[in-house]
């Protein structure tokens, strides 16, 4: 039975991805020695923002951060609501019974920015964040089920990428080796 519906955040319940990229050209550009194409700053994906930065911007990177932050928090006002039927879901999965998560690439601040900017801030009490070393939504995966003490079965995520659906796999395959290995010691 279905008890948890953990979701990514960008492209899955708002359409940021665009204004992420474009923020992230614009205001940290003049921190890296070479041109930041968009093929560069999705390269970078996977990793939250403050991994994505150090990646291109090397020893600047805390002046290309907090400039990436300021540009962020101004460009989002531009992407102020999330898809339509966002916010239906939510509440009728609410209503249901169903707890919310949220698992995302973000770092807490872009996170607390995009979740306020949205309107999106009540939904989501469990939040699990990027990593700024590897990609970690797998891990987080992982980490919620024990947290919440969920098999499989009983969580759902919905994400909008190849990395997202990868992490799941990865995280059936472990549950379902977990399984096998529980039913060999008994």
């Amino acid at each position: 039975m279905l008890k948890m519906i953990a979701f990514d955040f960008d492209g899955t319940l708002a359409p940021t991805i665009p204004m992420v990229i474009d923020v992230f050209r614009r205001s940290v550009a003049p921190y890296v020695e070479h041109e930041l194409t968009k093929q560069a700053i999705v390269q970078t994906f996977g990793l939250n923002e403050v991994g994505m930065v150090k990646a291109v911007a090397g020893q600047r990177w805390p002046v290309a951060l907090a400039a990436f932050y300021q540009e962020y928090a101004r460009a989002h006002l531009r992407v102020s609501a999330p898809y339509p039927g966002i916010v239906t879901l939510l509440e009728l999965l609410q209503q249901q019974g169903v707890a919310l998560a949220l698992i995302t690439g973000k770092a807490a601040k872009s996170c607390q920015i995009s979740l306020d900017v949205t309107g999106l801030t009540s939904y989501f009490s469990t939040r699990l964040y990027g990593s700024d070393c590897q990609p970690n939504k797998a891990d987080n995966l992982r980490q919620l089920m024990r947290t919440k003490s969920l098999d499989a079965a009983e969580l759902l995520y919905v994400g909008d990428t190849r990395s997202d659906f990868e992490a799941v796999v990865g995280l059936l395959a472990t549950a379902t080796w977990l399984k096998q290995l529980n039913k060999q010691d008994n």
